[in-house]
């Protein structure tokens, strides 16, 4: 079956509904691939903050510990 038997009122314009079928594909894909990277580059910032603060803890603990360190390191 072709277009022009399933839809003969709009047999003239058949290649303009063909590309704009193409054109909200693309927009689909486009839309999900921006959703998909915005994803990832939030969830890789999240890793990155949460890495950072571990390593922000890990020296505070370290300076704690060390009675030379505390007292070089301004409490401001």
């Amino acid at each position: 079956m072709s277009f022009k038997n399933n839809y003969p009122d709009f047999a003239a314009i058949e290649g303009h509904i063909r590309h704009a079928r193409a054109e909200r594909a693309v927009a689909i894909a486009s839309f999900l691939a921006d959703a998909i990277l915005g994803t990832v580059r939030g969830i890789k910032r999240l890793a990155f903050a949460t890495g950072t603060g571990i390593a922000a803890e890990r020296d505070r603990r370290a300076i704690e510990s060390d009675a030379f360190l505390k007292r070089s390191v301004p409490k401001y």
